[in-house]
C-alpha cells in the first residue's frame, strides 16, 4: 500500500492549504520522476507516472469540489478545476498507451496459462498483438508531444509546480486539515454507493465502471488524509482496494472486447477461432469476477457500518 501521506509529510493538525500545498506537489513530483522512463519506452515508468497523475487529478477533485458542496476548497473551486482538466488531457494521452500494454499482459498470460505455448506467427492472436502493438505506437508518438511540452521553461511542469507551492498564500478560508477532511469520507462514500447497485445487473458495464471510479476516489481520501483519523485507514484502504483491482480487470476485458473489434470486425462470426476463443475466455473470466466482486462489495458494507 502506497503510504502517500507519509511521503508527502501531511499532518492532521496543519492547515488545509499547507497539506494541498504538500499533497499536490509530492504528487507532481513524482510523476514527473517517470517521465524520462516512459519517454524511454519503459511500460512502468509509465504505469507509474499515469498513477501519479491520477491520484493527483483526484486529490484536485477533493479539494475541489461542486457548488454549494462541502468539499474542502470550494472557494478555489474554479482554479482547481482548471487545472484538473489540463491534467486529465496528460492523463488521457498515458492511458491510451496503457491500455494497449495491458492488453498484450492479457495475450501473454492467456497463452501462458490457456494454450500452454508460444503464440505461433501466423495466427490469428498474432496478428491480434500486432495491431495492439501498432496501436500503442501511434498512441506513444502522440504522447510524447505534451510530455516535451509541458517540460520546456515555465511551460506546465514549472506552472503547476509555481502554483500548488504558492497555496498557502491563497485567500479564503483554511481550517485544520483535519477538521475539513471528515465530511469529505461520507460523500465519497455516499458516490459508491450510489454506483453499488450495477453489481446486480451482469451487464451494466457503464455502471460497474463508474462504482470502480468512486471507490478509487473514495480509497485516495483515505491514502492522502490518513493521519487526519483517529484509527488507521489500513484495513478499510485494503478492501477497498481488492475490489478496485476486480473491477479493474472487468473494465479491461471490456475494453478487450472493444479492440478486438476495432482490429477484426464487428461481426464475430468473421473473427480467426483463436481470437473468438480468446474474447470467450476473457467473457467467462469476466464472469467469475463479477460475482468476486460482490462477495468483495459485502465485505466492504461490512467495514463501512464500523466507521
Amino acid at each position: 500500500m502506497a503510504d502517500i501521506a507519509k511521503d508527502a509529510k501531511i499532518k492532521g493538525t496543519e492547515t488545509l492549504l499547507g497539506g494541498a500545498r504538500k499533497l499536490l506537489g509530492h504528487l507532481w513530483e513524482v510523476a514527473w520522476q517517470n517521465a524520462p522512463g516512459t519517454l524511454s519506452g519503459d511500460a512502468d515508468a509509465l504505469h507509474d507516472m499515469r498513477v501519479a497523475l491520477r491520484r493527483l487529478r483526484s486529490a484536485l477533485q477533493n479539494f475541489e469540489g461542486e457548488k454549494d458542496s462541502s468539499f474542502l476548497a470550494p472557494h478555489l473551486r474554479r482554479e482547481f478545476k482548471k487545472w484538473r482538466q489540463k491534467l486529465g488531457k496528460l492523463g488521457d494521452a498515458l492511458g491510451a498507451v496503457r491500455d494497449y500494454d495491458v492488453l498484450n499482459e492479457y495475450l501473454d498470460d492467456y497463452a501462458k496459462r490457456r494454450l500452454r505455448a508460444e503464440i505461433e506467427d501466423d495466427s490469428g492472436l498474432a496478428e491480434l498483438r500486432r495491431h495492439f502493438l501498432n496501436e500503442r505506437a501511434t498512441a506513444f508518438a502522440i504522447l510524447v508531444k505534451p510530455i516535451n511540452k509541458a517540460t520546456r521553461p515555465q511551460a506546465l511542469r514549472e506552472e503547476f509546480a509555481r502554483y500548488a507551492l504558492g497555496l498557502p498564500a491563497s485567500s479564503g478560508p483554511n481550517p485544520l486539515l483535519k477538521a475539513a477532511v471528515l465530511p469529505l469520507v461520507p460523500q465519497r462514500q455516499n458516490e459508491a454507493l450510489l454506483h453499488a447497485p450495477s453489481l446486480q445487473n451482469p451487464h451494466d458495464e457503464i455502471g460497474q465502471h463508474e462504482l470502480r471510479k468512486s471507490l478509487k476516489r473514495l480509497r485516495y481520501t483515505f491514502e492522502f488524509f490518513s493521519p487526519c483519523f483517529e484509527e488507521s485507514p489500513e484495513t478499510i484502504i485494503q478492501k477497498i482496494t481488492q475490489i478496485q483491482d476486480t473491477l479493474g480487470e472487468m473494465q479491461d476485458r471490456s475494453v478487450l472486447h472493444e479492440k478486438v473489434v476495432q482490429g477484426f470486425d464487428e461481426d464475430p462470426s468473421q473473427w480467426p477461432d483463436d481470437v473468438s476463443l480468446f474474447v470467450r475466455y476473457g467473457t467467462g473470466r469476466r464472469q467469475r469476477l463479477l460475482t468476486q466482486a460482490r462477495k468483495q462489495w459485502a465485505e466492504l458494507n461490512e467495514e463501512f457500518l464500523k466507521m
